[in-house]
């Protein structure tokens, strides 16, 4: 379950011409197809997520778009294949986390999920020093089954301390594209039988202009890489 509602994190981490005035992070055409890999700590790929532009609605200051995302494991193999649908609103990118759950989640038979949350937001111009919004969700699980409720145990995360650190230039497989690069926290937080259970980590996001996400690092408290997320595939 949480793994989906990671995907957020791939695609920040989307349209015609005329989202670009709205928004230049994500300026995508419909058709476009996106291919993110998922890499452990010792480099060593874990899985990808593939993304495609299905339909743009809307204009000038207003874009919504609709994609499907994929997701497969290190054999290729599809784990989870969701339509999500993205919003860029008077210059601001912004993600409503709860079209992040999978349909299989909400047909589990006997099973209530209770999502609430922020929206994840990026600015359409960035500058280095700059601190961005925050944001922070939560996820609840509720089954007449015991043993489904405390596997499943409540979730919240918050989204913090996200800063503009600096401007770098990054070759990945897909290109070499000029960034803007973010640092965020994370707090992850799961409560079961009353007890809670916190993990604090670190990542770093790549944001380049027309793209979005081109790279992200994520830390554990300790400082060490556990994995990261490489943009592997761009077509529009």
């Amino acid at each position: 379950m949480l793994k989906n509602l990671f995907i957020f994190t791939f695609l920040l981490g989307l349209t015609n011409h005329s989202f670009s005035q709205c928004n230049p992070y994500f300026n995508y055409d419909k058709g476009t197809e996106i291919e993110q890999t998922n890499y452990n700590g010792k480099g060593k790929p874990s899985g990808k997520t593939t993304m495609v532009i299905k339909d743009v609605k809307g204009g000038g200051d207003h874009i919504i778009f609709v994609t499907q995302m994929t997701m497969q494991d290190q054999k290729d193999e599809e784990i989870n294949s969701t339509e999500v649908e993205m919003e860029c609103e008077n210059g601001v990118y912004k993600m409503d986390l709860s079209r992040f759950l999978p349909p299989n989640m909400t047909e589990m038979e006997g099973v209530t999920i209770e999502f609430e949350g922020d929206e994840l937001e990026l600015p359409s111009s960035l500058s280095v020093g700059e601190k961005l919004k925050d944001a922070s969700f939560s996820v609840k699980v509720i089954s007449d089954d015991p043993v489904t409720s405390m596997s499943m145990p409540k979730a919240d995360i918050m989204i913090y301390d996200r800063k503009v650190e600096a401007q770098e230039t990054l070759k990945t497989p897909a290109g070499s594209f000029e960034c803007y690069k973010i640092s965020v926290n994370t707090k992850f937080t799961t409560k079961i039988l009353g007890m809670e259970n916190s993990m604090i980590s670190k990542s770093i996001e790549w944001i380049s202009k027309d793209v979005g996400l081109v790279k992200m690092e994520s830390y554990n408290k300790k400082g060490k890489l556990s994995g990261y997320t490489l943009l592997t595939g761009y077509k529009r």
